[in-house]
């Protein structure tokens, strides 16, 4: 798989790319109960975080998952405003680049 540094996207365009396919799956992949419960507490609660792709993704491809090139986003809740999400809803694969938009895999609820 042919990567280019110059055309990653950044951070937040990562994030943004991982919410949108987010709030596109949730409704075909949550109960309507978890889909309620975030909704009322994301604004407090909820966030995005973003990490190297974890070991685990390496089952669901069959090449590297180069850390310049691809991103675990983690959707979910945490307990206080600012912590650590705990209550997860959502992980995804992403490859951080401008010319895909679209997720490799994605586990969905308390991962």
């Amino acid at each position: 798989m042919d990567m280019d540094l110059n055309n990653r996207l950044t951070e937040d365009e990562t994030l943004e790319q991982a919410y949108d396919i987010f709030l596109e799956l949730a409704a075909d992949n949550l109960d309507p109960a978890d889909i309620i419960l975030f909704n009322l507490q994301f604004e407090e609660r909820g966030g995005a975080e973003l990490f190297d792709p974890s070991a685990d993704w390496e089952e669901h491809v069959d090449y590297d998952l180069n850390p310049d090139f691809f991103a675990e986003v983690v959707i979910g809740l945490a307990d206080t405003d600012g912590g650590e999400i705990n209550d997860i809803f959502a992980a995804f694969c992403c490859a951080a680049r401008k010319i895909i938009s679209c997720a490799i895999f994605c586990g969905v609820n308390n991962l």
